[in-house]
């Protein structure tokens, strides 16, 4: 009975052993997990890049205005006003302005003249010439002084000088000028008519006559008729001034002449 009783224990253990083992021979493997993937991140699509321009074309470097050499960087005349960029030529052009009668062309060329060239001394010359015409004598006689100053040989300046002292009535640094004048070269026969003016303003008549022959000499009409006005004449008094006229034979034979 016992025995029986062994056995069937062990025949139970066998069959709960057979079991536990086919338990483990027939469990299913779980099924692999299915891992889901997040979707990737969405990618905007960049915009459209505009087309690219060509570069704007590099204006040409413009050259800078040069200054005329000769030019001045401050004056009052046009370019036009200028026959010549030199200062022999706005000197040139002031005698030519002055001859045609054109004062104040005539004054502005010669002061360019004298901008460029201070120390020329027919340069102020002329524009002493300019202001005796515009009737400007004290002007005139600081211009005449200055080319005397910068070349005492220069006859006409010197003549000029007398001239203009004529015509302010100092006579006796007239004749001092024009006395001067005539012991130069060039002499010109009104030099010596203008002297011989001077002269005759401070009564010194013999003088004067033979001032006034030496013009004649030299074919100057007007000391021609000075000399026949004095025919005779022991003493004058002459208080009537000669205008300032620069063109030679006019205003009692007073004349600048051409420097």
């Amino acid at each position: 009975m016992r025995n029986t009783k062994i056995i069937s224990r062990a025949i139970a253990t066998l069959t709960l052993g057979t079991a536990l083992v086919a338990c483990e021979d027939t469990q299913t493997t779980p099924k692999p997990t299915t891992t889901i993937t997040p979707p990737s991140s969405v990618i905007t699509p960049e915009p459209p890049k505009p087309p690219s321009l060509p570069p704007a074309p590099v204006p040409e470097a413009t050259a800078p205005a040069v200054q005329p050499k000769g030019k001045p960087a401050e004056s009052t005349v046009a370019e036009t006003d200028i026959d010549d960029e030199s200062p022999s030529g706005a000197l040139a052009a002031s005698r030519e302005a002055l001859s045609a009668g054109n004062k104040e062309r005539a004054l502005k060329l010669a002061t360019i003249a004298i901008e460029h060239s201070p120390k020329r001394s027919s340069a102020w010359n002329a524009l002493g010439r300019a202001q005796l015409q515009m009737g400007k004598r004290k002007n005139a006689i600081t211009s005449f002084e200055k080319a005397v100053e910068l070349n005492p040989q220069n006859s006409y300046a010197q003549n000029n000088l007398g001239l203009a002292l004529i015509y302010d009535g100092r006579y006796s640094d007239a004749v001092d000028a024009l006395e001067e004048a005539v012991q130069l070269e060039p002499v010109e026969g009104y030099m010596w008519n203008n002297l011989g003016m001077a002269y005759e303003h401070l009564d010194r008549l013999e003088e004067a006559r033979d001032a006034y022959h030496k013009a004649v000499e030299m074919d100057n009409d007007h000391a021609e008729e000075s000399l026949a006005r004095l025919k005779g004449v022991k003493s004058v008094v002459r208080t009537a001034k000669a205008e300032p006229d620069t063109k030679e034979g006019d205003s009692g034979g007073g004349s600048t002449g051409p420097r």
